[in-house]
């Protein structure tokens, strides 16, 4: 099937639990099973799977082709935050969409969304472990919304989560065909991480290539650099942020690209001939400035659908794709933003950014001319607040905070 089944071919001989590629897996499988899984099956739904990264409207598809694997009704993937009640995307792979509705309207909180709640990323949870399918038939939940669709069992996982969000796969059998027998589960755990990564490269996708509807605003509001480069590895975009790095001197935007170090210069290039010849890309760091600080550069060929996104957008013949990674633009993150997220005070959000940069209780007591013990009373109240429970877990939140300036653009001239 081309590049696409070659990319995911790698993938699955690395990803598998077991250490077995999609063939060896459907040898092992099928012994004393009603199903017949075959290799190309396999190798197919792969190549769905991970092509929904990039074209989110193909997870109805690869959703359908997994049902027809494990003989489900069907099955569904889902971003949700059970806090706020709140669905973000769905993708629906042959289920009754008025019973979705009535889920997402009426039945959010549910006996299998609350178990899941407590469940960890990658892990196969099937429903009778949630809650015995008598109790279950008993619910209103069951009523409105497993009923009409003749839905009794059901394999759930989820993908992704961060604080109250999680993104989930459901994968749905009717009362007929009974529980997942053993081959169906190992299928689906073995998928598993396919799964997991193919949502999480989809987030990064939408974050990082926010081109898909013309948004070059939203690159612009990234803390990250973003640079493409045609196949001739000459610039046709930069973002704000990977223009201000070069307006500081740490790299030189012209052909070829190039940084204050000949060493460095030559590293970077090589990464991108490489990338340019068809390899994955690689990363490097360079320093930044006199006082040791660290660039931290990836370089990454554009593949097939993300050129077609570039394309659309008017951006010809992109071939090669940096991304730009200064630490000290995700620490410059405005008080502000850090106290609407959290409900942190003035002081509070002070304390916060400074211990995240890594000082001590000490060093950031000095900086912010506190005293050690103010500092700690005011961390421990930023601990309660953001969930974190040390400097390192609220560092990484201050992190991913900083990676898109909020209310922030390039001033124009």
């Amino acid at each position: 099937m081309g590049e696409a089944s070659n990319r995911v071919s790698c993938y699955h001989r690395v990803a598998s639990p077991d250490g077995l590629d999609s063939r060896l897996l459907s040898a092992a499988l099928g012994q004393g099973s009603a199903v017949d899984f075959s290799g190309d099956q396999i190798e197919k739904v792969l190549d769905l799977i991970y092509d929904a990264a990039a074209e989110n409207d193909l997870w109805p598809r690869a959703l359908t082709a997994i049902a027809d694997l494990t003989r489900s009704e069907g099955g569904i993937l889902f971003g949700q935050s059970l806090t706020a009640e709140r669905i973000y995307f769905d993708y629906n792979g042959r289920l009754n969409e008025e019973c979705n509705r009535a889920y997402q309207e009426r039945h959010m909180q549910n006996v299998w969304s609350q178990y899941m709640e407590r469940q960890p990323v990658g892990r196969l949870v099937l429903s009778d472990e949630a809650v015995p399918l008598a109790e279950l038939q008993a619910s209103a939940f069951y009523d409105e919304v497993l009923r009409p669709q003749e839905v009794a069992h059901n394999g759930m996982m989820a993908l992704a989560a961060r604080n109250d969000f999680r993104a989930a796969f459901n994968i749905c059998r009717n009362v007929r065909r009974g529980p997942f027998d053993r081959d169906e589960q190992r299928l689906l755990e073995w998928l598993s991480p396919h799964l997991c990564r193919s949502v999480t490269l989809g987030f990064r996708i939408d974050g990082y290539i926010a081109m898909q509807h013309a948004s070059f605003d939203a690159l612009d509001r990234l803390a990250d650099g973003v640079i493409v480069l045609d196949r001739k590895a000459r610039v046709l975009f930069t973002n704000g942020a990977a223009r201000r790095i070069a307006e500081q001197g740490a790299l030189r935007l012209q052909q070829p690209i190039a940084t204050e170090s000949p060493a460095h210069s030559q590293r970077l290039n090589e990464l991108i001939r490489a990338a340019l010849q068809g390899s994955a890309g690689g990363t490097m760091s360079l320093p930044r400035d006199v006082n040791g600080r660290l660039l931290t550069i990836l370089v990454s060929s554009i593949r097939s659908k993300e050129l077609g996104r570039l394309s659309d957008v008017g951006v010809k013949d992109a071939a090669v794709m940096l991304f730009v990674i200064d630490p000290a633009n995700r620490r410059s993150i405005p008080l502000g933003q850090i106290m609407d997220a959290y409900g942190l005070t003035h002081a509070e959000a002070r304390v916060a950014l400074a211990a995240s940069s890594g000082n001590t209780v000490i060093e950031t007591a000095q900086s912010l001319g506190l005293s050690p013990n103010t500092i700690k009373t005011h961390l421990r109240h930023v601990f309660a607040k953001t969930g974190t429970g040390r400097q390192a877990e609220l560092a990484g939140l201050i992190a991913a905070m900083g990676v898109v300036r909020i209310g922030e653009t390039e001033p124009k001239p």
